[in-house]
């Protein structure tokens, strides 16, 4: 770095702390700037001193508009609060979207809870049958552990299924990791097992995101042992409305972004198709894995086959050897049993690599299509606010065509604060669209929120997807190679071993042979 570069960074870095000393939030202005510039945002090598001072203003300014609304005590927002009882609102408030500067809407702050630190750990320990009653059948629960509060609680399925639709219902912005859905009533501890680890999977990827595992309903969940008192806290969350504006829902700030700019647009749209081209991909993984899968097994199967040829061999020859007076191949029996037992071995190691392809091949790609799936829904909700937005504002655009045309300005609903003569609004009819019909034109305002905020969610929620993905496939596949590096020690041992076996062979028939021709001589 040069000696200009490093004055200049100085001056931006002295800048910025007389900031923070007057007052400024340096983390919620951190996140504005990332918001202004998401490749690099970060960076204060990105800036330059003069865009840092407009960046910085322009978030003073969005701050000032936060500062100066009144909060919102609807009925709705108290329900939800009852049912959100660690989750307190912030200031709800009305935004002006102005050329894509970003604007920080007031909603819900997820306040931290005992599972918000990064010690704690949650591990399903076992399973166990229980009856349900004379009119019942039976049922499978598992015993979960939190760690390091010493929590223990034991839940059925249905309970993790209702654990994640809940988490979806109130966080519809953000990915809630899949879960498999149950295709058998089965008790076999094969298929029970299997399951206790897709669970697991599904309450590890819920605490790797703070907003998942911070809420009250994750920590009911892992903390209320009395059945009935869970069974009315699900029923309270199950009745609970879901969040249908940005005010209501929640973020770990309590403020979330509802203006994004073209790129963020841009970003969406083409993951979108991303998300959805795979799908096709990861369909075409199982079904490789699978048929790789019945390749192996058709040809463990084919290598038991010539193990059983080579038992046949030695049952004929072993025969023939107890009935024969002299000159009996015991030589060749021994290799005969010998290549038997070989095979065997190798159909076993090839048995063990069916189980690795179903297990590090179709089972983990199954989850990461489970997973795209999820990540499809935010898409799809964001999808459907927009056709709302657009026959929404085309509604009201005709609406507010039809009021100007009349001419009726008592029919106009008219802003409260607006402060200009009829005539002019009647001589201009932009000036007019922007405040005639002030109710539907907060609510069409409230949708583009809505849509902004997604917009923004989709960029956090895909940039963590990538990295988190990118971080189990590799662990993943670590485990694969480490798993083949083995069957390759198997295999090497097993060939070493028939080497030699077959050469010990060799030498019982040539001393048998000696043996032959020494009692012919005497």
């Amino acid at each position: 770095m040069s000696q200009n570069q490093q004055s200049d960074k100085a001056q931006k870095e002295q800048y910025l702390q007389d900031q923070v000393e007057k007052g400024l939030d340096a983390d919620l202005c951190a996140q504005f700037l990332v918001t202004l510039k998401p490749e690099g945002g970060d960076d204060i090598d990105n800036w330059s001193l003069d865009e840092l001072k407009s960046a910085i203003e322009q978030f003073k300014e969005s701050q000032k508009q936060v500062e100066e609304q009144q909060p919102n005590n609807s009925e709705d927002q108290g329900n939800l609060q009852q049912a959100q009882p660690q989750e307190q609102p912030q200031q709800n408030q009305q935004i002006i979207q102005q050329n894509n500067v970003p604007v920080l809407v007031n909603c819900y702050q997820i306040l931290p809870n005992e599972l918000s630190g990064e010690n704690v750990s949650v591990k399903i320990l076992t399973y166990k049958k229980e009856s349900a009653g004379f009119f019942s059948s039976s049922y499978i629960v598992f015993q979960i552990e939190t760690q390091p509060h010493g929590w223990i609680v034991f839940r059925r399925y249905s309970d993790f299924e209702w654990l994640r639709d809940s988490l979806q219902k109130f966080y519809p912005a953000f990915v809630v990791p899949p879960i498999h859905k149950k295709r058998s009533r089965s008790f076999e501890d094969v298929y029970l097992n299997k399951r206790m680890i897709f669970l697991q999977r599904f309450l590890n990827s819920i605490f790797k995101s703070y907003e998942l595992k911070s809420n009250i309903i994750v920590k009911n969940f892992l903390s209320l042992t009395q059945n009935n008192e869970f069974k009315k806290f699900q029923e309270s969350i199950t009745k609970s409305a879901p969040p249908q504006t940005v005010q209501k829902m929640f973020s770990k700030e309590g403020q979330v972004n509802c203006v994004a700019p073209i790129e963020l647009y841009q970003y969406a749209n083409q993951t979108q198709d991303y998300f959805y081209e795979i799908d096709g991909v990861y369909k075409k993984i199982r079904v490789l894995s699978k048929s790789l899968k019945e390749i192996q097994l058709q040809n463990s199967l084919k290598i038991y086959c010539v193990g059983e040829i080579f038992a046949s061999l030695f049952q004929h020859l072993n025969k023939l050897n107890q009935i024969l007076p002299t000159g009996q191949a015991q030589g060749l029996a021994a290799t005969f049993l010998n290549l038997n037992n070989t095979m065997i071995t190798w159909g076993n190691i090839i048995g063990k690599q069916i189980e690795q392809t179903e297990e590090y091949l179709n089972s983990f790609f199954k989850y990461q299509q489970h997973y795209n799936s999820s990540i499809k829904q935010i898409y799809e909700t964001r999808s459907v606010i927009q056709q709302d937005l657009e026959r929404f504002k085309s509604k009201l655009h005709y609406k507010k065509e039809r009021l100007f045309q009349l001419g009726d300005i008592s029919k106009w609903d008219l802003s409260k604060d607006i402060k200009l003569n009829p005539q002019e609004l009647l001589q201009n009819k932009k000036l007019a669209f922007q405040y005639m019909c002030d109710q539907e034109t907060k609510q069409e305002m409230g949708i583009e929120m809505l849509v902004g905020y997604y917009t923004n969610q989709i960029f956090s929620q895909t940039q963590q997807f990538f990295k988190q993905q990118q971080q189990e496939l590799v662990g993943h596949f670590i485990k694969f190679c480490q798993v083949q590096a083995f069957n390759i020690t198997d295999h090497h041992q097993l060939w070493a071993d028939a080497i030699t076996n077959l050469q010990n062979n060799l030498l019982i028939q040539q001393r048998q042979t000696q043996q032959v021709i020494i009692e012919s001589i005497g």
